[in-house]
């Protein structure tokens, strides 16, 4: 605590020949009181926003999402809790430098905007191209981060996939699967898989495990692009089996079974007979496999054969 006093000297001699002193401030003012004001951080990362033109504003702090600025504010959920509050436990506890710590802060924000600009990506709200500020507060400290969306490395691989389907529809069955992962269906989870173009090639090698559900709908029902059709699809996808829907999105089938040996597909570990054979029908197909895993919700995107992005649905857009 930093107290500070001052004695006042005065021509007049003081009351029985005392020396009066004076406070600046009361005595349990406290200086350095050690609590940030978060408003310096904001208002610095609005105005680099708009100096930079900045396609997006990122925050993962409700505190700000009343902020006025003509630069679109996206608020996320905080992502992994456990990891940052080990990050900002004392260095006595986890026996690492400052620096080190600082290092591994850092590294983890970008982690963290990078991740939220997948999602906004994902959702039509950012492009490929621009840079995204981003404002992280963490428990001892808070950070602004310019990210040049570029360098997004999944959103490079998904738009690589576009060559095989159109984007929008990538990103409504990307959005579709986020929404299964992070919401489930009545409070239960579950998986599933969307094989995306080729669709001719596809139901030729595959099967109908229960009635279609989708035969003989308008084709608005069937559009996979019309936010009105997800609230149907995600009770489909509830059904054994996967998804069949053309390139330009519309929805051929729900519930198939893909006839095709995954023997030789390459897999992580522990995944199950629905991810090799989405897996194995894009090494056989011209098609594009999305899935969403029961447990954890993950999101996978294969591209011939190969698994070419993986989605950990931790974080939410809120607003």
């Amino acid at each position: 605590m930093v107290l500070m006093e001052t004695v006042i000297l005065s021509d007049v001699a003081p009351p029985q020949g005392k020396v009066e002193t004076q406070n600046i401030f009361q005595k349990s003012q406290n200086i350095l009181s050690g609590k940030r004001d978060f408003s310096i951080i904001t208002n610095s990362a609005i105005e680099i926003a708009e100096k930079l033109s900045a396609s997006a504003i990122i925050t993962f702090s409700e505190e700000i999402a009343k902020i006025s600025t003509r630069i679109p504010l996206f608020v996320f959920t905080a992502r992994k809790l456990a990891m940052m509050n080990e990050l900002t436990r004392p260095i006595e506890e986890t026996g690492k430098t400052i620096y080190e710590k600082m290092e591994e802060r850092a590294r983890s924000a970008v982690e963290e905007i990078s991740e939220a600009s997948v999602i906004a990506f994902v959702n039509n709200l950012v492009d490929t191209e621009g840079l995204v500020v981003g404002i992280v507060k963490m428990k001892d400290g808070d950070s602004i981060i310019v990210y040049d969306l570029s360098t997004n490395k999944i959103m490079k691989r998904l738009m690589e996939c576009t060559e095989r389907v159109e984007a929008r529809v990538l990103r409504s069955v990307l959005n579709i699967g986020l929404q299964i992962a992070c919401q489930g269906r009545e409070s239960k989870s579950f998986g599933t898989a969307f094989i995306i173009g080729d669709s001719n090639e596809v139901m030729r090698r595959s099967h109908p495990l229960v009635l279609n559900p989708f035969e003989g709908q308008s084709k608005e029902n069937c559009d996979i692009v019309n936010p009105q059709s997800w609230e149907t699809v995600k009770s489909f996808a509830q059904l054994d089996g996967v998804f069949v829907i053309t390139g330009k999105g519309i929805i051929r089938a729900a519930g198939r079974y893909l006839d095709i040996n995954a023997k030789d597909v390459p897999t992580e570990k522990g995944l199950g007979g629905r991810h090799a054979s989405a897996a194995a029908i894009t090494r056989d197909t011209e098609t594009i496999a999305v899935t969403v895993s029961t447990s954890g919700g993950t999101i996978r995107v294969f591209k011939d054969g190969l698994e070419v992005v993986k989605i950990e649905p931790d974080i939410m857009l809120v607003q």
